[in-house]
């Protein structure tokens, strides 16, 4: 029973950072590949200042700062470059942070990670932690689900369709892009909060590019822009990644075999979904 707890709140605990860049990568069309930068950079300042000052309030105050000023920055530079060069400098962002964390070792401890990160109050339970991390998850995606049916996913949508015409009908191309930015932001943050207490450990190498296409992978499998899709193909995809354990091969094995395994899934969803992906600008 315990091992199905886990799963839940593991498969939950990853729903609102991946229904998050959903919103920038799916819904925007937005080749942004920065939200691990994001994550990691949140991590770090919400469990390194709660290690210093013990005090969750102040803590979570830095990281939804830090997570908001890193999205600003992102689509700030989303606007000044093409896509193709806005999706390599998200890239070296990810990059640059990760070099920041392994080499800044007095403060991060390097690749050492930040060990005995205290639960979350009051959440001292296997189950507690997966009921938080289902209503967290459902909650997240109740309102994107309703941003999505609202002015802002019509809008987001016209933008990622053509924009020149979006904007000729009033849409603000920045103000849309960064809010999308911010929900993808606090997303991660919500992931953030939850995971780091659960493990109790804080490691880069949970930050690294795996876990970007993990994200890609979740989006692009559930269907790009669709919440319903992403959290269904997050929910399959994070479960079939925990249980791959249980087959009992040896250790040297399961890494290679679950790097295959998702990356044929990737190759084969980007095949068939690729007019969603990229698709054809109208012309008029």
């Amino acid at each position: 029973m315990n091992y199905l707890w886990h799963i839940l709140a593991v498969v939950m605990i990853q729903m609102p950072s991946a229904l998050g860049y959903n919103v920038v990568f799916g819904k925007g069309k937005i080749l942004h590949f920065g939200p691990i930068a994001t994550s990691l950079a949140s991590a770090y300042l919400i469990f390194l200042l709660l290690k210093a000052t013990g005090s969750w309030g102040i803590a979570v105050a830095a990281g939804c700062v830090g997570a908001a000023l890193l999205s600003v920055l992102f689509a700030w530079i989303s606007q000044r470059l093409e896509p193709d060069g806005f999706g390599v400098l998200s890239l070296a962002v990810h990059l640059g942070i990760v070099s920041i964390v392994l080499n800044w070792s007095s403060v991060t401890r390097g690749a050492l990670g930040v060990p005995q990160i205290p639960s979350l109050p009051l959440i001292t339970s296997l189950p507690r932690v997966a009921l938080l991390a289902t209503g967290v998850a459902m909650a997240w995606g109740g309102l994107l689900f309703w941003l999505h049916r609202r002015a802002f996913g019509r809008q987001l949508a016209a933008l990622a369709e053509h924009e020149w015409h979006a904007s000729a009908l009033g849409v603000n191309r920045f103000r849309m892009q960064c809010a999308a930015f911010l929900l993808a932001g606090f997303g991660a943050l919500l992931s953030n909060l939850q995971f780091a207490p659960y493990i109790h450990l804080l490691h880069p190498s949970d930050y690294g590019f795996p876990a970007l296409i993990n994200l890609v992978l979740y989006v692009i499998a559930g269907g790009p822009g669709n919440i319903l899709g992403v959290a269904l193909a997050t929910v399959l995809l994070v479960t079939l990644h925990t249980t791959l354990p249980l087959l009992q091969w040896p250790a040297g094995i399961i890494g290679p075999v679950r790097l295959i395994l998702f990356g044929t899934i990737l190759f084969v969803v980007i095949w068939l979904r690729a007019p969603r992906i990229f698709p054809q600008r109208r012309s008029v």
